[in-house]
């Protein structure tokens, strides 16, 4: 099965096509025996083509022999990684030897990563010595990995929480509310806010994302973000935000166009102190647009734990995102009374009552869902949540029944196709109607404007108090409905 490509490479005929062959092959593990097998093979052939003088006849040997897994190939892959001159193949030698145990040339190998670390290079290089200084990490996890433990800063943070564009109000309200920020204003998406002590200000319910203000906003064009990020505050807020700072931080870009050349550069202009690992990070750098044509930066820090909602680790594909319900409580709060008897007619997984209940406790609390995959992670997401007492039913709610009625019925309600759901919201104010008291309230989240004010408007039982915007752009409103006395 190998044996031409053992041959072409004897020969010296597509030597390059036939390495690319061998090594898509030795993917698969077993295969490596089978290679050793063919007649020709053997271990002196390849590394003969260590000194080949196509560059990437080298590169793509190397990787063949650290698919093999030949004892004598290490000694032999570390000279020449010390003796390429081309960069784009030294991360090759690396790889490959990450196969074996390298520990006889550790020093070499960590003096190699401090050379690069504290380097000086040409913008053409900063990728290659990227993919280089990347490969030596994952060999030296040791020093490279160790977590950083977050801490408040000393002096304020300059911090965006991040919301909705029509939910901003609220959000700066709730910041206000907290009591431990200042200079609080909006901007498009969301509100900044100096800050001392981020671990209270990250217990706020109603933001998305907290990120962190790097070079005060100033936006940066894509080819300068790089040099721009590491020249302004990046490093001393992470010094002064957590233990052990002197050790590399790992990061990932996750978005702004190029963003995986924009992290190689940023690692290598680093000399060290950041590790591009997008699949283990630890800070993460946001990219927003800029109305000039660069980006705008921001951090997010995953050493700040956000454990506003560990509580809700069962959900269904329907389930309201969690901090959409404690934003659309938030936005009725003046309407929530202590102590009320509160029924949610599709409660899914349990989070819009979590989120009322911590809000404003109330008495007796009820969750119905037709569904038994819902109800049953309900039951496990309340228990996780801890004094909160709810009795969930798997039922239809048209088909309920309860012997006291409701001071409130809340709820984010169900996407229903276009031809049912006048029908559906009919018989839904219908059926609420048995079941709230005179001067109860009905609060749903529902992108159903004009379905919901003709069925209040053609049912003279109900009013609508209030409708709070959520989402304009979706059509997403939380509409809070009273049930009149004698429906006059």
């Amino acid at each position: 099965m190998f044996e031409k490509y053992i041959q072409e490479i004897h020969e010296g005929s597509n030597v390059r096509k036939a390495l690319t062959e061998l090594k898509a092959m030795l993917k698969k593990p077993e295969n490596a025996e089978a290679v050793k097998s063919e007649k020709g093979y053997s271990p002196s052939l390849f590394c003969e083509l260590l000194d080949n003088s196509d560059a990437k006849v080298r590169k793509n040997a190397a990787l063949v022999m650290g698919m093999l897994r030949e004892p004598e190939f290490a000694e032999r892959l570390v000279n020449a990684y010390c003796s390429e001159d081309i960069l784009f193949v030294k991360s090759s030698y690396l790889e490959a030897l990450a196969s074996y145990d390298y520990s006889f040339c550790s020093d070499i190998l960590l003096a190699r990563k401090k050379e690069l670390s504290e380097g000086n290079f040409d913008e053409s290089e900063l990728k290659h010595v990227s993919a280089e200084l990347k490969q030596l990490s994952l060999m030296f996890p040791e020093a490279e990995y160790a977590k950083h433990r977050f801490h408040n800063p000393a002096s304020p943070a300059r911090v965006v929480l991040t919301t909705g564009k029509d939910t901003i109000p609220a959000l700066e309200e709730a910041v206000r509310e907290c009591g431990i920020g200042e200079e609080i204003h909006r901007i498009s998406f969301g509100v900044a806010v100096s800050a001392k002590d981020i671990s209270k200000l990250a217990r706020i319910r109603i933001y998305r994302e907290m990120l962190f203000v790097l070079n005060g906003m100033r936006s940066s064009a894509a080819a300068k973000l790089p040099a721009d990020i590491m020249a302004g505050n990046l490093m001393e807020l992470l010094a002064s935000t957590h233990d052990n700072s002197d050790r590399p931080f790992r990061f990932r870009i996750t978005s702004g166009e190029n963003a995986g050349i924009i992290a190689e550069k940023l690692q290598a202009l680093s000399k060290g102190r950041l590790v591009n690992a997008p699949s283990d990070y630890e800070i993460e750098f946001k990219l927003v647009p800029s109305k000039t044509g660069g980006y705008g930066v921001f951090l997010k820090l995953h050493t700040v734990k956000d454990i506003r909602f560990r509580y809700r680790a069962d959900y269904v594909a329907a389930s309201m995102k969690p901090v959409n319900a404690a934003m659309m409580v938030y936005l009725v709060r003046d309407y929530l009374k202590e102590n009320a008897g509160i029924l949610d007619p599709f409660c899914g997984v349990g989070t819009v009552l979590i989120e009322r209940n911590r809000l404003v406790r109330a008495a007796h609390i009820y969750g119905i869902d037709i569904y038994g995959d819902a109800v049953n992670k309900a039951r496990k997401n309340t228990a996780k949540a801890g004094g909160t007492v709810i009795n969930f039913i798997n039922r239809d709610y048209f088909d309920f029944r309860h012997e006291h009625l409701f001071d409130e019925i809340i709820t984010d309600m169900p996407v229903i196709d276009r031809e049912s759901a006048d029908g559906f919201y009919r018989k839904f104010f219908r059926k609420s109607a048995e079941l709230l008291k005179t001067d109860g309230i009905i609060i749903m989240f529902s992108g159903e404007k004009n379905i919901i004010k003709k069925n209040i408007r053609i049912n003279s039982e109900f009013k609508l108090l209030r409708e709070f915007v959520f989402n304009e752009h979706d059509g997403l409103s939380v509409y809070v409905v009273v049930r009149r006395k004698g429906g006059g």
